[in-house]
């Protein structure tokens, strides 16, 4: 099965067909001349989940993701509530190829593939000029602005607002956009399958005109930001492996050439249709 995400393209084998968990997947079946894939998953692999000590060990939403490095690539396990064993991952130092052990064989198996697959286009993509950023954005036209920040300060609120106030205003994405360095100059914004809570999986793509921070206030105003904060603004929102140097690396070229093409504001606001004027006026769409 192959996949176009921000004009990517994605590559899984071993599964009979896509089950219902990877469904967001869907829009973004490939169509067109078949071309290299910037990343492979082959499921269905027989691994084992590496010993000693993770490089990385987070546990969120009752799932723990362990992450190691080594000269050869990389090995991550996931476990999940309920599951009796890890489900394992290994993928060349690239990330041009993976393998997992998950085949979605059950709920809980199509869930660890789908966070995989994600991982691993995240830092695939990042090797071509393209990062995920935790934010919402909405498009008019081929045109984009996005609106991000910490998770609850109203980036989707404002969004849904562009849509009731803006005519012909639509959602790109509402948690995992791609933002996508493109010749000329342009930085381009493109759907992905991951919105978070709101099902938005629109394979399309915009030029993005402005970037806003956003923050709560009791009033509606923006301040433009330097290169230098724009960049700290959005390399907070990226998806990386800090301790990972040659990622880190790549996503922080692509994150600091974005913040030199693309104006970038503090947008301190009320959820109301003034605060949708002022952003919409600074991003001229």
């Amino acid at each position: 099965m192959l996949f176009d995400i921000a004009r990517l393209r994605l590559a899984l084998s071993g599964l009979g067909a896509l089950p219902p968990q990877l469904g967001s997947l869907t829009p973004f079946a490939a169509a067109g001349p078949w071309r290299q894939p910037a990343c492979t998953v082959e499921c269905g692999a027989a691994l084992m989940e590496p010993v000693g000590e993770p490089a990385l060990a987070s546990l969120a939403d009752g799932k723990e993701l362990r992450l190691w490095t080594a000269g050869w690539g990389y090995a991550a396990s996931l476990r999940l509530q309920g599951a009796p064993e890890p489900f394992v991952l290994e993928a060349t130092a690239d990330w041009s190829r993976a393998r997992t052990t998950c085949r979605a064989a059950s709920a809980a198996d199509a869930l660890a593939l789908a966070d995989f697959i994600m991982i691993s286009f995240i830092y695939s993509a990042a090797r071509h000029d393209t990062v995920l950023l935790h934010a919402s954005s909405v498009a008019v036209g081929g045109a984009a602005a996005l609106f991000t920040g910490p998770s609850g300060i109203g980036k989707s609120t404002h969004s849904r607002l562009w849509l009731t106030h803006v005519a012909g205003a639509r959602l790109l994405n509402d948690d995992q956009p791609a933002l996508r360095l493109a010749p000329g100059g342009a930085v381009m914004v493109c759907g992905t399958p991951w919105s978070g809570k709101t099902p938005c999986y629109r394979n399309e793509q915009a030029r993005l005109k402005a970037v806003f921070r956003m923050e709560q206030a009791p009033d509606n105003e923006a301040a433009r930001l330097s290169r230098a904060n724009a960049f700290c603004a959005l390399i907070d929102m990226t998806s990386l492996m800090r301790h990972d140097r040659a990622s880190f690396a790549l996503i922080s070229q692509t994150v600091a050439e974005i913040a030199s093409r693309v104006d970038a504001y503090t947008l301190r606001c009320r959820p109301d249709a003034a605060a949708v004027a002022l952003s919409r006026g600074l991003s001229g769409l």
